[in-house]
């Protein structure tokens, strides 16, 4: 059984994929839905402003709300609440995407002056993470990061390169490892590998694809082995960012 999840409200957690395709989206939505049952509002943003897709993922394309594409010309303060208020619904998350392909992306500004909003509103914002400079903006608003990576030889020189420039802006880096054979101490050695503390294992499900193909968000049941990794996910990164700080993520 997980821990219980003791991370205070207003905290900033960024998901972050080493490589393409291992299911950072997924997994944000996911943990999105898994926050949301323990109360208070829950947002997940996509940092991927040109090419997004968090909101096909967590199933909310087809809602009416507020994307990226909408605050791009945002002036001064933004108002959190009107904002969470204006967002797609998935379960008891809200999800602020990138829009359609082609939509104005908001600068830098922009997407600090969201984020500052966010925080005080929001019990927790999930930040869905691009590998490169240019999430930057987004990863120095973090109070911690969920590196996911694969287990081949690419994911792992992938997840250095990562791992090296994610902490630049934010030190606090926690490791989920994809896929690997079941039992094996794979995972463990990866985390030594790359110094840093491991969260837990994501073994393939297909259960993931086939609610992906039948429109339903990934984690929804809160039975599912997803909804799982999700909960050791959440109490585990707020867990030791308690003892870390002496008052959790912040």
């Amino acid at each position: 059984m997980a821990p219980e999840r003791t991370s205070p409200p207003h905290a900033v957690l960024g998901v972050l994929g080493s490589s393409g395709g291992l299911g950072a989206s997924t997994l944000t939505a996911a943990l999105g839905l898994a926050a949301a049952r323990d109360g208070g509002p829950v947002v997940c943003v996509d940092g991927h402003l040109g090419s997004g897709g968090l909101d096909v993922t967590a199933c909310v394309e087809h809602q009416a709300g507020l994307r990226w594409g909408d605050l791009a010309g945002a002036k001064g303060e933004i108002d959190g609440l009107a904002l969470i208020s204006s967002l797609p619904r998935c379960g008891g998350a809200r999800v602020l995407g990138a829009g359609p392909l082609g939509s104005t992306a908001p600068p830098a500004p922009v997407v600090r002056a969201v984020l500052r909003a966010l925080r005080p509103q929001a019990a927790l914002t999930l930040l869905d993470l691009p590998s490169g400079a240019e999430g930057d903006v987004f990863r120095e608003g973090c109070d911690a990061l969920v590196l996911l990576t694969g287990v081949t030889a690419r994911h792992l020189a992938d997840a250095q390169a990562v791992t090296t420039l994610a902490m630049r802006s934010c030190p606090d880096v926690w490791l989920v490892v994809r896929g690997g054979p079941r039992g094996a101490a794979l995972p463990e050695s990866i985390a030594a590998h790359l110094d840093l503390p491991l969260l837990a294992r994501w073994p393939d499900d297909a259960r993931v694809a086939l609610d992906a193909e039948r429109g339903r968000p990934p984690g929804e049941s809160p039975r599912s082995r997803l909804a799982g990794l999700c909960a050791t996910v959440l109490s585990g990164v707020a867990l030791r960012s308690s003892r870390s700080s002496g008052a959790g993520v912040a």
